[in-house]
């Protein structure tokens, strides 16, 4: 199963931006601030709930479609009833 945390990683490691040049990225083109171990916690499933607006705006930078994004976290939100 595919956490949204290795999602986002493997998006990332395809556009080969380190985490310091997203939060770069982030804060000069999106006027949006996170931090290197924001991104690294939730990478690594340490942080399983994710800011909405993080979100979008991580999805525009790495070219992910929200629906894509959406069918994800619905699956494993059904596989694991990790939200109950």
């Amino acid at each position: 199963m595919t956490t949204i945390g290795r999602y986002l990683r493997t998006k990332r490691f395809f556009k080969e931006l380190t985490l310091q040049q997203v939060v770069d990225t982030v804060r000069n083109d999106y006027n949006f601030s996170t931090s290197t171990s924001v991104l690294s916690a939730i990478e690594t499933d340490k942080n399983k709930i994710i800011d909405g607006e993080l979100l979008f705006v991580l999805s525009d930078l790495y070219g992910i479609d929200l629906n894509e994004i959406s069918e994800l976290i619905l699956k494993n939100l059904k596989e694991n009833n990790s939200r109950i």
